[in-house]
């Protein structure tokens, strides 16, 4: 069993995972299978395992009011929206609204493939998909009622512009240089530059966002109401529910097939 499910799980889901990594997946299901007296390990007990290493662990302790599981349901509906009709982002894995480790709810995305490198047009996408749920947030709710939800969220961003800008010369401004920003001996202009072009990095992405999210409301309830209904959804029912998607990233010339 153990040979079988690992040649099953290896191709797709868990590219960049570890030979141990992938044992402990494996390892992982075969638990749960045997606390459910089953015989073999299958697709549930390897997805189970799956989210649960990528995801985090279900927090079934939590008890969420109404409000807020739709404030969740929303945010998280944002960053689907994002992945879905961004090109150049990475494809998703599951949207849910159901709490894991310290998020109360998350949109988890897998690459096709092993990476070893990314592009500037990838770093793009990521940033608007970061920027999915706080936008959400504030178009639904209205400015004053966005959330802290969004920190982790709005660090990402903020790691991966600076890292754009300081470590991978995709500045047009800075320039292809690599600079360290705890370097003594840096200058302050330098550190201000770095900082200025960061910050507009991060403004054009959420500009980008309030855009996306706009032209496809209708998408963005549709989510969001579909989470609240079933609180997980995984990326082929994401792309089912919202068919628009492949009609509109065939005319962006990106070659997906419906």
């Amino acid at each position: 069993a153990y040979l079988l499910t690992y040649q099953f799980v290896a191709p797709r889901g868990t590219s960049g995972f570890s030979g141990a990594e992938l044992y402990n997946l494996v390892n992982m299901a075969a638990l749960k299978a045997a606390l459910e007296d089953k015989m073999e390990v299958g697709t549930a007990e390897l997805e189970f395992a799956k989210d649960k290493i990528i995801m985090g662990a279900e927090r079934k302790s939590a008890v969420l009011t109404e409000e807020s599981k739709r404030l969740t349901a929303f945010h998280e509906a944002g960053h689907a929206i994002m992945a879905l009709f961004t090109d150049g982002a990475t494809p998703i894995h599951k949207a849910t609204i159901v709490p894991r480790g310290q998020a109360l709810g998350m949109v988890t995305q897998l690459p096709d493939k092993d990476e070893t490198s990314i592009s500037l047009h990838q770093l793009l996408a990521r940033l608007d998909v970061c920027m999915g749920g706080r936008v959400a947030e504030e178009l639904i709710f209205g400015e004053r009622n966005v959330t802290s939800g969004a920190s982790s969220d709005l660090d990402q961003a903020t790691r991966t512009a600076r890292a754009m800008v300081t470590r991978y010369g995709m500045n047009e401004l800075v320039g292809p240089v690599s600079i360290d920003l705890d370097d003594p001996g840096l200058s302050s202009d330098t550190k201000r530059l770095v900082e200025t072009e960061v910050q507009k990095l991060l403004s054009e992405s959420y500009a980008r966002t309030q855009q996306t999210l706009k032209k496809y409301a209708r998408e963005h309830h549709l989510i969001a109401n579909a989470l609240l209904d079933h609180e997980t959804l995984t990326g082929d029912e994401l792309r089912q529910l919202v068919p628009r998607v492949f009609q509109d990233r065939l005319v962006t010339g990106t070659g997906l097939e419906p």
